[in-house]
């Protein structure tokens, strides 16, 4: 079961770094980003900003869940 979590958090983290890395690529490109602030942010400076966040915000977390289901792993060799 453990093996399974560990497996799922490597799972949803790599995803949310892919998810990272699209969002970047496509900010230029509206009509195909994921996560286009639409009216509310004109193209712009406010919508660049919001932009590296959200991409910070996506990576860092992928990059977080990574780490845990490593260090989780690293748990179960020691015992």
């Amino acid at each position: 079961m453990k093996a399974l979590c560990i497996a799922g958090l490597r799972l949803v983290g790599g995803v949310l770094i892919v998810a990272a890395v699209l969002q970047w690529a496509t900010f230029d490109y509206p009509d195909i980003n994921p996560f286009a602030p639409g009216a509310i942010l004109a193209a712009g400076m406010l919508s660049q900003l919001f932009n590296w966040i959200l991409v910070c915000l996506l990576g860092t977390t992928g990059v977080v869940l990574i780490g845990f289901g490593r260090s989780w792993r690293q748990q179960k060799r020691g015992r």
